[in-house]
C-alpha cells in the first residue's frame, strides 16, 4: 500500500519439488522473506494464506512470521459445505443435479426448454450445474432451478421428450419449499463470497464484521424446517471457530478499529470498545518509542520516555518555531497527546460502508497522523488470499500445450513481468 493505495504485487514464485510439508514450507518462506529484506526489527509480517494445515504450521513456524491470518473466502467456503453436505439437502441436490444434466446433455430436451421459457415468457437462461470445487455454483444452481421450474415442468410433459425422459421427476412441494429456503440460507455467504473476490480493498479489517453479520443471518426463525435450522447450525458451529486465537483476534479487532467504515464496532459492548481503543494508544506508544531506539537523535535535553522522538530543525523551524509552538513543543505529556488524538478518531463519524478507506485516511492523515500510522500498517494486510490464487491462472496462461518447455525459471520471470510490470499506453 503505497501513499494510501491498496496494491497486490509479486515479489517471486517458486517450483517446490520436494513433499509440502510445513517445514519446508516455512523454509521457503523464509528464504523470500530474506532475500526480499523484508524483516523489520521487532516486527512480525502478518501472513494471509489458505486453510491448508501445512501452510498454516509453516506459517507459525517461519522464524519472523505471523499471525497467520486464514483466508475469509476459504473460511465461508468451508463453513458452506458444511451445510451441503447435511443428508436432506445432499439428496436434494442429487435431484436437481440430474435433471439440469438431462437438459445438458440432451440437444433436443435443451430445445424444448428453450420453447417453453418463450411461452411463458421466462428469460432464456441456460440451467446451471454446480462445481464440486466451487460451493457458490450449489446456490446458482439452485436459484436457476427456482426461476425456470415452470419451463422445466411443462418441457419434462412435452410428448416429444417422455420416450427421452426416466428415472426423473420434478421436486414435490415440500423439497422446492426446502429449495427456495436453502437459497435464502446461502445466499449471505455468497454475497460475502463475491465480495471479498472482487472488492478493491479487501483488508483484514472486513474479516469480524463480515463474520458478526453472518452468524446473526443464521440465527434460527420460528418458521424454518428442521433441515433449515440443521443447514443455519452447521455453518455457525464451523464459523464461529474461527479467528478466535486471542492474539489473533485483538489483531483483527484493532484493524477493525483503524477502519473508518467500522470503526464504531456496534458488535462490542462500550468496555471492550473502550478496552480496544486504550489498546491502540499502547500500540502508538510502543511503536513511536522503539522508533526513537532504533533511530536515536542527539538531543541536548534530558532523555524524556515519554516524548515522541526528536527531529532536526529546519530553516522554518529556526525562524519561527519559538513564536508558532506544536502541541508536543508546547510540553504537553506525549501521551497525552496520543490519548486525546486515539479518542478524537473513535469519536468522529464513521464512513459509509461503500466508501474508500484508503481515501478518507489520505485526506485525514494529517489530523490524525499517528493513528494513520498504525492504520497504514493493519490495513495494509489482505483479509484474502484470492489475489495469490488467480496467480495460478496466470501460469496456467503462460504454460500450455504449445509453450511447455519453458524453464521453471523463466516461467516465474513471466508472472513476475505479467502481475508487476505497467505498460504506459
Amino acid at each position: 500500500m503505497s501513499d494510501w493505495e491498496m496494491k497486490s504485487v509479486v515479489l517471486q514464485t517458486r517450483s517446490v519439488y520436494e513433499s509440502h510439508t510445513s517445514a519446508h514450507l516455512a523454509e521457503e518462506l523464509t528464504n523470500a522473506v530474506n532475500m526480499w529484506k523484508l524483516r523489520r526489527p521487532n516486527m512480525l509480517l502478518p501472513v494471509t494464506t489458505d486453510n491448508a494445515p501445512n501452510i498454516v504450521n509453516a506459517v507459525h513456524e517461519a522464524d519472523g512470521l505471523g499471525p497467520q491470518i486464514s483466508c475469509f473466502a476459504h473460511v465461508v467456503n468451508l463453513a458452506a459445505k458444511k451445510a451441503v453436505s447435511i443428508n436432506t439437502v445432499s439428496r436434494l441436490l442429487g435431484r436437481v443435479r440430474k435433471i439440469v444434466t438431462f437438459f445438458h446433455k440432451s440437444t433436443k430436451a435443451h430445445h424444448v426448454l428453450t420453447v417453453k421459457q418463450e411461452m411463458l415468457n421466462l428469460p432464456r437462461h441456460k440451467l446451471i450445474h454446480d462445481v464440486t470445487t466451487r460451493w457458490n455454483t450449489v446456490h446458482d444452481m439452485l436459484e436457476r432451478y427456482i426461476e425456470q421450474q415452470p419451463a422445466i415442468y411443462s418441457a419434462l410433459l412435452d410428448k416429444d421428450l417422455k420416450l427421452s425422459v426416466k428415472n426423473i421427476t420434478m421436486l414435490n412441494d415440500s423439497e422446492q419449499k426446502l429449495a427456495e429456503e436453502l437459497i435464502q440460507v446461502l445466499t449471505p455467504l455468497k454475497t460475502v463470497t463475491t465480495l471479498m473476490s472482487s472488492e478493491t480493498t479487501p483488508t483484514i479489517s472486513i474479516i469480524l464484521p463480515l463474520k458478526e453479520m453472518i452468524l446473526k443471518s443464521m440465527s434460527p426463525g420460528d418458521q424454518d424446517s428442521a433441515t433449515v435450522k440443521e443447514a443455519k447450525a452447521a455453518i455457525t458451529n464451523d464459523l464461529a471457530k474461527r479467528y478466535t486465537d486471542p492474539n489473533l483476534h485483538d489483531y483483527l479487532q484493532m484493524a477493525t478499529a483503524l477502519d473508518p467504515r467500522f470503526k464504531s464496532l456496534p458488535y462490542l459492548d462500550e468496555d471492550s470498545r473502550d478496552k480496544l481503543y486504550r489498546n491502540i494508544i499502547h500500540e502508538i506508544l510502543e511503536s513511536e518509542q522503539q522508533a526513537l531506539v532504533e533511530n536515536p537523535v542527539p538531543s541536548t535535553e534530558e532523555d524524556n520516555p515519554s516524548s515522541p522522538p526528536p527531529k532536526k530543525k529546519t530553516a522554518m523551524s529556526e525562524v519561527f518555531g519559538e513564536l508558532f509552538k506544536t502541541e508536543e513543543q508546547q510540553g504537553r505529556p506525549f501521551p497525552q497527546i496520543i490519548e486525546e488524538e486515539v479518542t478524537t478518531y473513535k469519536l468522529a463519524d464513521s464512513i459509509h460502508v461503500d466508501a474508500d478507506p484508503f481515501i478518507w485516511w489520505k485526506t485525514n492523515e494529517c489530523k490524525f497522523p499517528h493513528v494513520a500510522k498504525a492504520a497504514q500498517q493493519h490495513l495494509c494486510v489482505p483479509g484474502t488470499s484470492v489475489a495469490s490464487e488467480r496467480i495460478f491462472s496466470t501460469a496456467g496462461d503462460i504454460v500450455s500445450a504449445i509453450r511447455s518447455r519453458f524453464a521453471a525459471e523463466n516461467v516465474h520471470r513471466l508472472i513476475f513481468l505479467q502481475k508487476n510490470l505497467k505498460i504506459q499506453e
